[in-house]
C-alpha cells in the first residue's frame, strides 16, 4: 500500500475578477456605493462620511459585491454626530430610513471590511450602524467598529444570513430607549447568525448580544462588562403559527468578563421565550468558554422557563469562575441540563453537571492583567472531556488590548477558552489563515492520517494519479479526538494521493 500526502491543503473558495473598481471619497455621495453590481469592488478613501447608504445589490457567491477601506489602518468613518440618521442625506425615503447608517434590504453576497460606524441614532432610539433585513443573505462584515450607536448591529429575518468577524462593538445602546424595548451592542431578530474573533464590550443600556436567530454560532470572541447581562437567546420574531419551532445557540471558546455591578446581577446568559410562543424549544450548547464573574452568584446560564417552554442546555469543558451558580433552572420538568468536566469553584452548586473539576482557583496566569491562559499545574490542564461534540480548533487572541485576532489552538485537552500549550502566531482580518497539514503515521497495513481540529470543515479527498488528477471524496470514516481528526487507511485501498479541500 502506497499513500502520498499533499502537504498543502487547498482552499478553493475563490472569487472572479472584479467587474469594476469604484473609488469613493468624502466629497462623493451615496450614489457610487449603491450602484455597485455583482463583481464590483468599492474602495472607500479615509475620511468622515455622514450620508446614509441603502444597499439592495445582488452579488453572487463567485462574484460578490466588495466594499472595503482603501487603507484599513486609516479607515473611513460614518459619523452622524448629533444629526439623526433619518435627517441625513440618502436615497431611501421610507419611514424606517433612520433605522441604520447602512441598510441592507434583500441584498445578497456583500463583503464589507474596514468601516467605522459612529453615532447612528434615530428619534425612536433604535438606529444601528448596520441594519440588514428583508431576506438579506451571505452578508459578511470584517474589521468594522461600531461605537455609540443606538444598536451596533441589528436586523435579521427568517432566512437571512450574516457572518461577522474581527469586529468591535463598543458602548452601543441608548439609555433613552424604553426598558421594555432596550438597546444593545448587537440585536439580531432572526435568521442565521455567526460571529467570530470579535471584541464586544461595555454596552450602554442592556446586553452585549440579544439574539433571536433560528441558529447562532458565537465562537472565539471576548465579551466584557455588559450593562445588564452579557447576552441571551430569545424567541424568533418571525415565527408564527402552531409550530413546532426550535432555536439553537452554540457558545464555543469565548471569554466572558462580568460587569462589577451589572443592572441584572442574577444571570450572565439567559434563555427565555419572551413572546410566549407555543411549541418552542430553545437549545444552548456552551463549551470551552472562560467566564470571569464578579464574585457573586449570577447564573452563568439561566434557563428561564417558568412558563413551561422546553429548553435544553449543555455546559461542558467551561471555566466558570467568580460565581457559585453555573446553572439556574426555573422549571426542571421542562428542561434538560447536561454537561461534563467544567471547572467550578469549591463552593459552587454543581447540580446535574457531571465530573466537575473543583478547586479554589482555576490557575490563571495573570487574571489582574486579563491574562486567562493557564499556569503550569492548573487543575484545568488536561482535564477536558474529548467526547464532547464540536471540539475547538481555534482560540481568541489575546485580551482587550491586543484584540480581534485568533490563533490555532494546539489541542482541546484543557478546560476553558485557552490551551496552555498553544504557541502559534495570531491571525488578523487581512492575513491568510494557516493551511492545515495532513500527517500519516503507523506501519505495515495499519496507517492513519490526521489533520488539525481547526480544519474540521475540510474534506479528505483522494486520487490514484496526479497527471491527470481525479480528486474525489476519500470515503474513509474518521474520528475526532482532542488532538485532531483521524482516518484509518484500509490495507486494500492501494496506491493513492490524499489532500484536504475546503
Amino acid at each position: 500500500m502506497k499513500v502520498w500526502i499533499r502537504l498543502c491543503a487547498l482552499n478553493l473558495v475563490c472569487f472572479a475578477a472584479a467587474a469594476a473598481t469604484i473609488t469613493v471619497s468624502p466629497g462623493d455621495s451615496y450614489t457610487k456605493i449603491e450602484s455597485a453590481k455583482a463583481g464590483d469592488e468599492v474602495v472607500i478613501s479615509p475620511g468622515t462620511y455622514a450620508f446614509r447608504v441603502y444597499l439592495t445589490g445582488q452579488g453572487t457567491i463567485t462574484n460578490p459585491i466588495v466594499i472595503r477601506a482603501q487603507n484599513p489602518t486609516n479607515p473611513p468613518v460614518w459619523d452622524f454626530g448629533t444629526t439623526l440618521v433619518e435627517n441625513a442625506p440618502g436615497s431611501y425615503t421610507a419611514g424606517d430610513r433612520g433605522r441604520g447608517g447602512w441598510q441592507f434590504s434583500g441584498a445578497k453576497n456583500y463583503r464589507v471590511s474596514g468601516m467605522v460606524f459612529k453615532h447612528c441614532r434615530t428619534a425612536s432610539f433604535n438606529s444601528a450602524g448596520v441594519r440588514y433585513y428583508n431576506g438579506t443573505t451571505n452578508l459578511y462584515l470584517k474589521d468594522c467598529v461600531f461605537f455609540q450607536n443606538d444598536d451596533g448591529l441589528t436586523g435579521g429575518t427568517q432566512n437571512s444570513q450574516i457572518t461577522v468577524e474581527h469586529c468591535e462593538f463598543d458602548s452601543n445602546g441608548n439609555t433613552n430607549a424604553s426598558s421594555s424595548s432596550p438597546t444593545h451592542n448587537l440585536y439580531i431578530y432572526g435568521g442565521y447568525f455567526t460571529m467570530r474573533y470579535c471584541y464586544v464590550h461595555d454596552s450602554a443600556q442592556s446586553q452585549n448580544f440579544h439574539i433571536r436567530a433560528r441558529t447562532s454560532m458565537i465562537e472565539y470572541n471576548w465579551f466584557a462588562r455588559a450593562k445588564a447581562y452579557e447576552g441571551d437567546l430569545m424567541s424568533d420574531d418571525d415565527f408564527s403559527g402552531a409550530g413546532p419551532f426550535s432555536q439553537t445557540m452554540i457558545l464555543r471558546g469565548n471569554v466572558f468578563v462580568q460587569h462589577s455591578s451589572p443592572a441584572n446581577h442574577s444571570q450572565v446568559i439567559a434563555m427565555y421565550n419572551d413572546a410566549a410562543l407555543p411549541n418552542l424549544t430553545l437549545c444552548v450548547r456552551a463549551i470551552y468558554n472562560t467566564f470571569i464573574g464578579n464574585g457573586g452568584s449570577a447564573a452563568f446560564v439561566h434557563v428561564s422557563n417558568a412558563d413551561g417552554t422546553q429548553m435544553t442546555l449543555e455546559e461542558s469543558n467551561n471555566i466558570i469562575f467568580g460565581t457559585t451558580r453555573p446553572v439556574l433552572v426555573e422549571n426542571t420538568a421542562a428542561a434538560s441540563v447536561t454537561g461534563v468536566k467544567n471547572w467550578l469553584q469549591t463552593n459552587a452548586i454543581v447540580g446535574t453537571l457531571l465530573s466537575s473539576v473543583q478547586s479554589p482557583s482555576p490557575g490563571f496566569r495573570n487574571a489582574a492583567a486579563n491574562d486567562f491562559t493557564l499556569l503550569p499545574g492548573s487543575p484545568c490542564i488536561a482535564t477536558a472531556s474529548g467526547t464532547v461534540y464540536g471540539l475547538p480548533g481555534r482560540e481568541y487572541f489575546k485580551n482587550e488590548i491586543t484584540n480581534r485576532l485568533w490563533r490555532v489552538r494546539a489541542a482541546a485537552r484543557d478546560v476553558g477558552a485557552f490551551e496552555n500549550t498553544t504557541t502559534s502566531n495570531s491571525v488578523g482580518p487581512y492575513e491568510l489563515a494557516p493551511s492545515p497539514q495532513l500527517t500519516i503515521f503507523g506501519t505495515g497495513s495499519t496507517r492513519t492520517v490526521q489533520w488539525p481540529l481547526f480544519a474540521d470543515d475540510f474534506q479528505l479527498e483522494k486520487t490514484t494519479l496526479l497527471n491527470p488528477a481525479s480528486w474525489a471524496p476519500a470515503g474513509l470514516p474518521y474520528a475526532t479526538n482532542v488532538f485532531g481528526l483521524q482516518a484509518m487507511i484500509p490495507s486494500g485501498m492501494g496506491q493513492a494521493f490524499l489532500r484536504l479541500r475546503k
